[in-house]
């Protein structure tokens, strides 16, 4: 599955799938998920965060780089 994949096919997203999304190892993705978290938590379940949670971290991210 590709990013783009992941992101329209499901609602929620895992350390599983953070790793996907950015090719990195279990730890980077557990700190990316606290990241995200942090920012927004729609459902608040644990392990798991809404693909609105991870583009609003995203989105966040990339207003901070400009």
């Amino acid at each position: 599955m590709t990013k783009v994949d992941i992101l329209t096919d499901r609602q929620f997203l895992n350390t599983a799938d953070l790793q996907k999304i950015f090719d990195c190892g279990t730890c980077t993705a557990q700190r990316i998920m606290r990241e995200i978290k942090a920012k927004s938590d729609i459902a608040k379940l644990k392990g798991k965060v809404t693909v609105t949670d991870y583009e609003a971290w995203y989105n966040g991210k990339c207003q901070e780089a400009q």
